[in-house]
């Protein structure tokens, strides 16, 4: 049976997985996993599985086996598949032992790794992943998320949706009277020849994580911010950039650093791919963002 003491400890264990969950949402790790609108689902959760754990600790009940019975069955060696006809006063009688059906018999086999073995399975990986875990991908895994891609080409016969000063209707400016140019808008702009021509040229600023830069590099006077884009969850994220080209006596930031760069956005031509690029005038540090921009459309 399972004693009140195991449904006391599968308790415990409940507490610790929704304490983890209800952990990862205020302590904002949260982010790095599950787009926003999911935050409130993963807190629920939590709590329930915290209540299932409370109610195992408070009111454990004990589970009996089906099993009640002894599984040996001595019969002195008496064959278990006969048949006896007995002629005599017309006694006559038919049973098979190997069919014979006894009280609390079950159709389980008794084996398995145990309680321990269950909370050391659950809790281990668990404690690992919440103390070893970085929370961000490398810049490999960056990069196989799109991070150094180029955007597609589109709407070439498009008559373009704003002019240059529709933008400066919409987009706010810092006090150097630079746009503070969402990065995703910049990267798109590659893709569309008519958005391009309002953004040639275009003094922005653009707010950021800090990469290495893999494409054009060869002078080794560039770096690459990127921000992330996740609908749903950290799988099916994807990584956008803009190449910064610093001038000789530009301070450069920290790779993974969050900063503000400032400068002129134009746009290049790298192996028939057109992409974006920003001539930088300075970069700043800046504080990371409660959560990245997250696109769900």
């Amino acid at each position: 049976m399972m004693s009140a003491l195991h449904t006391r400890l599968f308790g415990l264990l409940a507490l610790c997985w929704g304490s983890a969950l209800i952990y990862f949402y205020h302590s904002q790790r949260i982010q790095e996993y599950l787009a926003r609108d999911f935050h409130t689902l993963v807190l629920a959760g939590g709590i329930g599985i915290i209540i299932l754990g409370l109610y195992s600790l408070i009111n454990p009940q004990e589970k009996k086996s089906c099993c009640d019975h002894e599984h040996k069955h001595d019969h002195h060696d008496h064959p278990h598949d006969h048949n006896h006809h007995h002629n005599d006063e017309g006694h006559s009688h038919d049973h098979d032992h190997g069919e014979e059906e006894h009280p609390g018999d079950c159709d389980h086999e008794h084996e398995g790794h145990g309680p321990v073995a269950t909370y050391l399975l659950t809790l281990v990986p668990l404690i690992l992943a919440m103390t070893h875990t970085q929370d961000k991908l490398s810049n490999r895994g960056m990069a196989k998320k799109g991070l150094y891609e180029a955007p597609a080409l589109n709407g070439l016969n498009a008559p373009a949706a704003f002019t240059r000063e529709d933008l400066k209707k919409r987009v706010p400016k810092n006090e150097e009277g630079e746009f503070q140019l969402q990065l995703f808008a910049a990267y798109w702009a590659a893709g569309d020849r008519e958005v391009q021509s309002i953004y040639e040229g275009l003094p922005v600023e653009l707010e950021g994580r800090v990469a290495p830069e893999k494409i054009g590099n060869e002078a080794d006077d560039r770096m690459r911010i990127f921000r992330k884009i996740m609908s749903c969850c950290a799988a099916d994220a994807q990584f956008v950039g803009v190449s910064m080209e610093f001038p000789d006596d530009a301070k450069r930031p920290a790779v993974d650093e969050w900063v503000k760069a400032s400068g002129i956005l134009t746009f290049e031509t790298s192996d028939n791919k057109i992409l974006p690029l920003l001539k930088v005038r300075i970069v700043i540090p800046t504080e990371e963002p409660y959560s990245e921009f997250l696109l769900r459309q």
